[in-house]
């Protein structure tokens, strides 16, 4: 599978463009917004972000998208990332209220409830209904695969 990758004109980030389609069937990846906001400033990150663009299908989840697009600082630079977004497919699967009230019920069933945040509770029930491993560079999906236990969430940490 071919990929680009291309730096964004307005913020500078790192964003893969597919040039070929993939089978939704594989096992793809949701990359969280702490990669996406360290790309341009960690090789590290970004030697892992082409790997994973390279080999699996990237996923996008509404949560996701907003917190992406939140950190832009004007009406032009929104629309960029939007865009950014729009390149990767969205995930088919949505959680259900329940599923989602499982992971932060999980997150204060273990003492972890301040250890993610809403958003980031979110993804996680994304990731899981799809089957997607998220891809990140904090320690926020760690509580959560902590909370719900081993096998239900599938994340990869990545170190700046």
């Amino acid at each position: 599978m071919a990929h680009r990758h291309s730096r964004s004109a307005v913020t500078g980030r790192f964003i893969a463009r597919s040039s070929t389609a993939t089978p939704v069937e594989r096992r793809g990846y949701l990359i969280d917004n702490s990669i996406l906001q360290k790309l341009a400033r960690s090789a590290n990150i970004r030697r892992r972000f082409e790997e994973i663009t390279n080999t699996y299908p990237i996923y996008t989840c509404p949560p996701q998208v907003l917190e992406y697009c939140w950190s832009a600082r004007n009406p032009v630079e929104y629309a960029e990332l939007r865009r950014d977004m729009e390149l990767y497919t969205p995930a088919v699967n949505t959680p259900g209220q329940g599923e989602v009230l499982d992971i932060q019920q999980a997150l204060w069933d273990s003492g972890l409830m301040r250890g993610a945040g809403n958003a980031d509770v979110l993804v996680a029930a994304y990731a899981i209904v799809n089957d997607l491993t998220i891809l990140t560079a904090d320690h926020d999906f760690e509580h959560i695969e902590r909370a719900v236990g081993s096998g239900r969430l599938r994340q990869e940490f990545v170190s700046e």
